[in-house]
């Protein structure tokens, strides 16, 4: 046996000995998969909590970045759909998301898209809308944003954490409850004159192996706030989106995200973000990425974790194109991130991807 048939069998019994969850297949001859970034903003507004608020002035230069630049802004449903089907979109393709569907939104960005003749997509949570639960926009104005190009999706039926069972919920109880939240939620929309987007963005970007496993019996496509970049081997069931508040959402940032590329990543070992606190109250845990290592020409990896700065990143010497990323300290309680990035070579992009984690709530079960 030649030396590139030997290689060739030792790849594939690398892949029958570990167990991975797949992503999505990506051919191995297609470095740059077809490809989008999606962007996630809250408030527009000077007046609203910095940490989930971008000042319309700032909007106002990430749409005059993304016009003067030739940026394709597309609807989501048809961003959605043609990754799915694996058709190719235009290099450039941004989509613009904005979550709870805050007053701003009507106010302020409406007019400006409006102008543009750009889409955009409204995540809302209909109790919010019914009880008018804080300044968000109401179903006349949701209705008309819908007959201008705005897509209506949903952020739950209310606000909840969805990755957490209620007391004495076991999982299958769970995974009921939240279903019929959904289909709930979704029957909301359709009463007030709007499409029903099969579309679904989770509350905090929270998610557990259960919210998946209904967005993929509904059919849906879910939507976290990790950051990375949406490709045609993505996850349906747990998209990335870049959020744009606070120190996120500065120009420098913003025009290195808008021309992020997807990291190749073949698959992961990660089954649920959600970590038992006691388990992992010593230790931070270890994502191990299988990544096509050809696709990145050389270009070094590095990796972060929130509150950490750069952490460990290295290649298992036996496993050709194992990576293993793990944070020297422990995660704090709540919600982490481990953001994996490499330079494209002799471009100024980056590849990007992204892992969050979820310490402390241990489902309730």
């Amino acid at each position: 046996m030649n030396g590139g048939k030997m290689k060739i069998w030792c790849f594939i019994i690398v892949l029958l000995v570990f167990v991975w969850v797949p992503v999505r297949s990506v051919a191995e001859d297609h470095c740059l998969p077809s490809h989008s970034v999606i962007m996630i903003y809250h408030h527009v507004s000077f007046d609203t909590p910095a940490s989930t608020s971008v000042s319309p002035d700032l909007f106002d230069q990430h749409l005059d970045f993304l016009s003067e630049n030739n940026f394709k802004v597309m609807d989501l449903p048809t961003v959605v759909a043609q990754l799915r089907k694996g058709e190719s979109l235009p290099d450039s393709t941004v989509v613009l998301t904005f979550d709870d569907g805050y007053e701003s939104v009507y106010s302020e960005v409406f007019p400006r898209l409006k102008k543009l003749g750009w889409p955009f997509t409204v995540f809302v949570c209909p109790e919010a809308l019914d009880h008018r639960r804080g300044p968000v926009v109401s179903w006349d104005q949701l209705r008309e944003m819908s007959n201008h190009g705005a897509t209506i999706a949903l952020h739950g039926l209310h606000h909840g954490f969805m990755n957490r069972a209620e007391k004495g919920e076991n999982p299958s109880q769970h995974h009921d409850r939240l279903k019929n939240e959904l289909i709930q939620a979704q029957k909301r929309l359709v009463e007030n004159q709007l499409p029903a987007h099969s579309l679904l963005a989770f509350p905090y970007g929270e998610y557990s192996s259960t919210v998946l496993s209904v967005v993929d019996e509904l059919g849906w496509t879910g939507f976290g706030q990790q950051s990375g970049v949406v490709f045609s081997g993505s996850d349906f069931s747990c998209l990335p989106r870049f959020p744009m508040a606070a120190g996120f959402a500065q120009m420098p940032g913003f025009k290195i995200k808008t021309s992020a590329l997807p990291l190749p990543v073949i698959s992961n070992g990660v089954i649920d973000p959600n970590l038992n606190s006691e388990q992992f109250e010593t230790k931070a845990p270890q994502l191990l990425l299988k990544v096509d290592f050809d696709c990145l020409k050389g270009a070094v990896i590095t990796a972060f974790a929130s509150g950490q700065g750069q952490i460990s990143s290295i290649w298992d010497e036996e496993n050709v194109g194992l990576l293993k990323v793990q944070a020297s300290n422990p995660l704090p309680r709540g919600r982490s991130r481990y953001n994996v990035t490499a330079p494209v070579l002799d471009t100024g992009r980056w590849y990007w991807y992204s892992q969050v984690w979820i310490t402390g709530t241990d489902h309730n079960y």
